[in-house]
């Protein structure tokens, strides 16, 4: 489907007005990252209006509280409008950095000597940081062609996806996850607020969720607050902090054990659940291939997994294997196999994982999370059933496997310790009953489409396919050695990323290797300071990088810390080709490929430019243009005649248009998306639910997590420094975070949560929105249950502080409620601002990441995930 000029928009440009003007002008919002696609009312050259547009199909006309304010924040008084340099050399929370205004020349020619003497020194003292989506293969051409592997997007790496994403990608292909709300009949929500306003593609998935709903979709949310989500669920489970694990595995071991309910046909045919195991953990191998064996039932021997039919494959059960019937065999990648004096016995993976989620009995379980075992068992029960194990449905034409429950899981349940352990455990619910990319189960955003699918790749498991690989991937592990990165990826070779890490390494490079040190950071779009941890670690932390450039709409606290900041433009005055990666922001099940543009609805104001035309000036001036070009030519795959050509410099709208011609012909240039905002392609069946099209098989035995850790341990051993490998194990197990270990009168656990008006910490600077989170008082208070504040003598309305284990604390209004566990406290997240330069966000709420612990032993080794378990006490504030 092409989608047809918007008439009343022809000929409408982001220059002056003429008299009379009133036109509407499609673009793309960005007052979050999941970039819905707008219609913006321009009168006589002001915005007066910003709308869902109703021909997206990515939120067919729907637009929520943060995508209405944009204009607030476009129009907001408090904006930078001249570059800044900062002329006091001490930095951290509370100083005056002593700014000064100077101009853009004068900016970038320090900027650019920067760059110069550290690109001469070692480039890899460059720290690249920026969380803008969609131009994000610019930033890592510039990374490139400067010669720095230091490219992260900043706090959302360190949280947000950690224990989500590298499971996506090795059961799905999928760099993200969504819920096929339009065929499931049972959803259970683990820390995941989806379909309310506040999670991937929200308004998408929204209005889809309130129809499944209206037609008879059961909801469960698992969370400790009741939350948006849980608030209209039918059923809201309260657990305590960090436990998510513990639960997944009871509701398992229930399943496999107690009601025998599991797709044993899915996991003969998609899983590596029939591979047998021997009694080192590893595959039992074939001696000439190398390929992992089964045992083939119909000729009662084991034989390589691609030369048994399915349906022949045991999926459970032990086998003992002769010595005779032993030769040819291998354990493992190379050993020769021991089976004892008289014969071995050796397992499938899957009977590996039944034997070892019986520890999980649901009233043991109920020790460790508070849920009751009776609720555990009927949860199972209910989950179990309502798969329908066996069932089809008939879809345009083709006949699918059916399975109308599953979990959805997100940043609740995996900003933990034990993030990655945490994640296998829960996607092992949907791998048992079959709900993995088919009708009604867990779907990958964008794993199969239009001339790219998942691949089969070593031991027969699935791999993505290379073109849409965004970050890492964690199958097969990357080779452990000496770390490169300052986030010492090299030691994470499961993982997809570990942001987390990088304030360790700006204190002390050399404990782990580093043969240089950042000295220099180009940061935009994400709040470091703000949104990680406890801020004055932070601070300090990143008070060690000699010079930092920033980007930014507002001063606000990571701004704070810079040498020179440069005004940025608002989202409605930039030109951003496709913001919705094909990685991110594409419904699932929503029946189209979309390719958007964001074009600017005003022009910025003078003095205020747009951050990447600026780091093609950059490029340019430390004479890097030849690199910077072939790197960007490389990433977005331009080819001759649209090659950018190293021989003349381009305007960015130039360079905007020849990747539309590149991308989609000569008929969809820059104009054509000017005037018609998108681009869509039909979904096919095959492409929404892959499954029974795709070869690649999904793990329910994690060998190569045993692998992998034997590979760190080898590397951290050389370089004899700590580092935690226990995670490493091929089975997920519930372990208690650091937090676990605190007892006495830090009782209670401190949690963030999320609303649907609030992303990060930059939409906290909107006049609307402020107003709008003024009008309830639970979100700048601290939620604490009733019967807790009665037993501790707290009223609603009394003033509180909140303190953790290192004396750090924050100090708020109780808000006395039902709706949280009696063991936690509740606090909005990314609130509580101090920055001076963001004056209506100043001073408001809480802040919960003071709260928040920093250091290695608080990091899940195999995710990178930082652990947000906090424990606390509180008093009343004098």
């Amino acid at each position: 489907m092409k989608r047809q000029a918007m008439s009343s928009s022809i000929g409408a440009t982001a220059g002056s007005a003429a008299a009379g003007e009133d036109v509407w002008i499609p673009s793309v919002c960005y007052m979050c990252y999941n970039a819905c696609s707008i219609k913006v009312h321009r009168v006589n050259g002001v915005v007066v209006k910003i709308e869902g547009d109703p021909e997206s199909p990515h939120n067919q006309g729907r637009m929520c509280a943060k995508g209405n304010s944009g204009l607030m924040s476009l129009y907001n008084p408090h904006r930078l409008r001249v570059p800044l340099k900062r002329t006091n050399p001490r930095k951290g929370i509370g100083v005056d950095p002593g700014w000064v205004e100077i101009t853009w020349d004068e900016a970038l020619d320090t900027i650019a000597g920067k760059l110069k003497e550290v690109r001469e020194d070692d480039p890899r003292g460059l720290l690249f940081s920026s969380w803008d989506h969609g131009l994000g293969p610019f930033g890592e051409a510039f990374a490139t062609a400067f010669g720095t592997p230091n490219l992260n997007s900043g706090p959302a790496g360190v949280f947000c996806g950690n224990g989500l994403h590298p499971i996506a990608w090795i059961n799905h292909g999928s760099f993200y996850l969504e819920s096929d709300v339009d065929h499931c009949d049972y959803l259970i929500l683990i820390g995941s607020q989806a379909g309310s306003v506040v999670h991937l593609n929200p308004m998408g998935i929204g209005p889809r969720m309130a129809e499944a709903r209206l037609r008879g979709l059961k909801v469960v949310a698992v969370d400790p607050i009741c939350s948006q989500a849980a608030s209209k669920a039918d059923e809201w489970i309260p657990l305590r902090p960090g436990t998510d694990a513990a639960f997944a595995l009871g509701i398992l071991n229930v399943l496999l054990n107690e009601l025998g309910i599991y797709d044993r046909d899915f996991l003969r045919k998609y899983t590596n659940a029939p591979y047998l195991v021997g009694s080192d953990g590893l595959y039992l191998r074939d001696g000439e291939s190398g390929k992992p064996l089964v045992w083939n039932l119909a000729a009662g021997v084991p034989q390589p997994f691609d030369q048994v039919d399915p349906g022949d494959m045991a999926v459970e059960g032990s086998f003992s294997v002769a010595p005779g019937m032993a030769a040819g065999l291998a354990a493992g990648p190379a050993a020769g196999l021991t089976f004892g004096p008289a014969a071995g016995t050796v397992a499938t993976g899957f009977q590996l994982l039944k034997d070892h989620v019986r520890k999980y009995a649901p009233e043991k379980v109920e020790e460790i999370t508070t849920i009751p075992a009776p609720t555990i068992r009927r949860i199972a029960r209910e989950f179990g059933e309502a798969a329908r194990i066996g069932s089809t449905i008939v879809i345009d034409g083709k006949e699918l496997p059916y399975r109308p429950a599953h979990v959805d899981w997100s940043r609740g349940a995996v900003a933990h310790k034990h993030a990655m352990l945490t994640g296998v455990a829960i996607q092992l619910l949907n791998t048992v009953i079959g709900a993995v990319d088919v009708p009604g189960g867990h779907l990958p955003i964008s794993a199969k489409g239009p001339g790219w699918e998942p691949r089969v790749g070593p031991d027969g498991l699935l791999v993505p396919d290379p073109n849409i690989v965004f970050l890492g991937v964690p199958y097969p592990p990357r080779k452990a050695r000496q770390p490169e990165t300052a986030e010492l990826l090299e030691l994470f070779p499961v993982s997809v990323y570990a942001r987390s890490v990088i304030p360790t390494t700006l204190n002390e490079p050399e404990k782990y290797g580093l043969p240089y040190r950042v000295r220099m950071m180009l940061h935009c779009r994400n709040n470091h300071i703000m949104n990680t941890a406890n801020p004055h670690v932070m601070a300090e932390a990143f008070s060690k990088i000699d010079f930092i450039a920033t980007f930014a709409v507002s001063l606000d606290a990571t701004a704070e810390m810079a040498d020179i900041v440069l005004p940025e433009v608002h989202y409605l005055e930039r030109l951003d080709p496709f913001p919705n990666r094909m990685h991110c922001f594409v419904l699932a099940a929503g029946g189209f490929w979309y390719w958007m543009m964001r074009q600017p609805v005003v022009q910025p104001a003078e003095g205020r430019r747009q951050w990447l035309p600026v780091l093609f000036e950059l490029a340019d001036r430390i004479g890097m243009r030849d690199e910077f070009y072939r790197a960007v030519n490389s990433l977005l795959k331009l080819k001759e005649p649209l090659a950018l050509d190293p021989g003349r410099t381009y305007g960015w709208e130039e360079i905007v248009d020849q990747w539309c011609r590149s991308r989609f012909g000569e008929e969809h240039d820059l104009e054509w998306f000017k005037g018609h905002g998108f681009l869509t392609k039909p979904k096919t069946v095959e492409e929404t639910y892959q499954r029974p099209f795709i070869k690649g098989r999904i793990p329910v035995y994690h060998e190569f997590f045993l692998r992998a850790g034997d590979d760190v341990r080898r590397v951290v051993e050389e370089m004899e420094i700590e580092w935690d490998t226990s995670d490493y194990q091929a089975l997920p197990d519930w372990k208690p975070c650091p937090s676990y270990l605190v007892n006495g009168e830090h009782d209670l656990w401190a949690v963030n949560y999320k609303v649907p008006y609030h992303a990060q910490s930059y939409t906290y600077e909107n006049a609307w929105l402020d107003d709008l989170t003024g009008q309830y008082p639970d979100p700048r208070a601290i939620l604490i249950n009733s019967a807790t504040a009665a037993h501790k003598g707290i009223a609603d309305g009394d003033r509180i502080t909140v303190e953790n284990t290192a004396g750090h604390n924050v100090t708020g209004t109780a808000r006395v409620t039902e709706g949280i566990h009696p063991e936690v406290l509740g606090i909005m997240g990314t609130q509580g601002e101090w920055a001076s330069g963001r004056p209506l966000a100043r001073g408001k709420g809480v802040h919960f990441n003071t709260l928040i612990p920093y250091g290695l032993e608080y990091i899940d080794t195999l995710s990178g995930a930082l652990d947000a378990c906090v424990k606390v006490k509180i008093r009343k504030a004098g």
